[in-house]
C-alpha cells in the first residue's frame, strides 16, 4: 500500500528526475507563488523522498482517502473480516457522501466542524442510538488513524467523551411484540404447513424454530455436528463483495461470535426433524444441500416470508424465529445460565433486552391478565 502511494505521488511530479555527471541526483520543486527551486541529493531514493514529502504536505488529505487507508489496513492485518469491511464502506457512504466535511482537508477540520457534522447527521438522517454507533465507530477509527499519521491534533477519544448528545436527539423506533416474535398459534400454522409440504428448506426453517440457531449457522450445519442429543455450532456463512462487485458466499469455520461456539441441547421434536432431514439428504457434506451445492442463507430467508404469506400471518424473518425460541425458553422457566448457552450469548441481559418479547395473542394475554388480577 505504501509503495503504491509513493508511486502515485511521484507520478504527479511534473519535473524530470536526473543524475548529473557529478553522480548526484537533481529535480525541481514548485515554489509557492510561482517559479521553481532546484533540489539535489546523493541518491535517487533520497531525492524521491523529498519529492514525496513535498506532495504529502501540499496535497489535500480527504476523509474518504483516510477511511480507505484505515479500513484497508485493518482488513490486511486480519483485524476485520471482508464482510465487516463492506459494512464499513456502506456506512461511510451513508454518512459522509452528502456531507461538506467529506470534501474538506482533514488538517483543516476543527472540533467545532466535527461536532456540527455529527449533530446535523443525527438530525437529517434521523439516526437511532444504534445507527449512531456505526457513525461513531468510523469517526473514531478515521481520526485516530489521522492523528497517527500526524494529519490532525484532535484527540478523538477525548472529543467523543466530552460530546454531550442527549437521548432525545436520537430517533426511537417502537418495535411491537408482534413484529419481533411469532405467537404459539402462528408457529403451529407454520409447522403444519411444513409437515404437509416436505422439503429440505422447509425442514430447515422448522429446525430453526426448534433450536434457535442463526440462519447463517443453519445453512452450514454438517451431520458430524450432531452428537447424540446435542447440535454443535462451529461455523457460519459470511457474505462479502468480491473484486468484481458481486457477492461471495463463504463458510467460515467459526460462528458469528466467540460465545456462539456452543452445543445446543436438542429436544425430541428437533431430533425427529433431523431424522426426517437425513432421509431427504443422507450423503451430503452439509445437512442442507440441493443439486450437490450447499443451500445458502438467502434461500431460508426468502422461503419463510413466502410461508408467512401462505398461512396468512404477518411476514417476519428467520431472525424472528430465533427470538421466538429465546422467548419460549424464558417463559418455560429454563435456567438463565442454560438460556444463555443455548442462544450463544454472553449474558442473560443480552437475551432479555433484545430477544425476549410477549409472544401471546391478544386473546391469550387477556386471559392471563384476567386470571392474575381477580378480586
Amino acid at each position: 500500500m505504501e509503495a503504491m502511494k509513493r508511486k502515485g505521488l511521484l507520478a504527479k511530479h511534473p519535473y524530470k528526475i536526473w543524475q548529473s555527471k557529478d553522480g548526484k541526483w537533481y529535480t525541481y520543486l514548485p515554489v509557492q507563488g510561482g517559479g521553481r527551486v532546484l533540489k539535489k541529493r546523493k541518491s535517487k531514493k533520497d531525492l524521491e523522498n523529498i519529492v514525496i514529502d513535498y506532495y504529502k504536505n501540499n496535497q489535500e488529505v480527504l476523509l474518504e482517502d483516510l477511511f480507505q487507508e484505515w479500513a484497508s489496513q485493518k482488513l490486511e492485518y486480519g483485524e476485520i473480516q471482508k464482510q465487516t469491511f463492506d459494512r464499513y464502506t456502506t456506512d461511510f457512504h451513508r454518512f459522509f457522501d452528502q456531507a461538506d466535511i467529506a470534501n474538506k482537508d482533514i488538517r483543516k477540520i476543527t472540533e467545532d466542524d466535527l461536532e456540527l457534522f455529527i449533530r446535523e447527521t443525527i438530525r437529517k438522517q434521523s439516526l437511532s442510538n444504534k445507527a449512531y454507533g456505526g457513525l461513531r465507530l468510523l469517526i473514531i477509527g478515521i481520526f485516530k488513524y489521522a492523528k497517527k499519521r500526524k494529519y490532525t491534533e484532535i484527540s478523538i477519544t477525548q472529543f467523543m467523551g466530552d460530546l454531550d448528545l442527549p437521548k432525545k436527539c436520537f430517533s426511537k423506533r417502537v418495535v411491537k411484540d408482534e413484529e419481533s416474535v411469532f405467537t404459539d398459534a402462528e408457529v403451529e400454522k407454520i409447522s403444519a404447513y411444513i409437515r404437509k409440504n416436505i422439503s429440505l428448506i422447509n425442514y430447515g426453517i422448522l429446525l430453526a424454530f426448534q433450536t434457535g440457531v442463526r440462519v447463517g449457522e443453519l445453512c452450514t450445519l454438517k451431520y458430524s455436528d450432531i452428537k447424540g442429543n446435542k447440535l454443535c455450532i462451529r461455523r457460519t456463512e459470511v457474505r462479502y463483495r468480491g473484486e468484481d462487485g458481486k457477492y461471495v458466499f463463504e463458510v467460515r469455520e467459526s460462528p458469528k461470535t466467540e460465545a456462539g461456539n456452543r452445543d445446543i441441547i436438542l429436544n425430541s421434536d428437533a431430533q425427529r426433524t433431523l431424522k426426517e432431514i437425513r432421509k431427504l439428504n443422507p450423503f451430503g457434506e452439509y445437512i442442507f444441500m440441493s443439486d450437490g451445492k450447499r443451500i445458502k442463507e438467502k434461500a431460508f430467508s426468502v422461503k419463510i416470508v413466502k410461508i408467512c404469506r401462505y398461512v396468512g400471518i404477518k411476514e417476519r424473518s428467520m431472525h424472528k424465529a430465533r427470538k421466538t425460541y429465546a422467548t419460549k425458553l424464558i417463559n418455560g422457566g429454563v435456567d438463565e445460565s442454560l438460556v444463555v448457552r443455548q442462544m450463544g450469548h454472553t449474558s442473560i441481559d443480552c437475551t432479555k433486552n433484545h430477544y425476549y418479547f410477549n409472544n401471546k395473542s391478544d386473546e391469550d394475554a387477556a386471559k392471563q391478565i384476567e386470571n392474575a388480577i381477580s378480586y
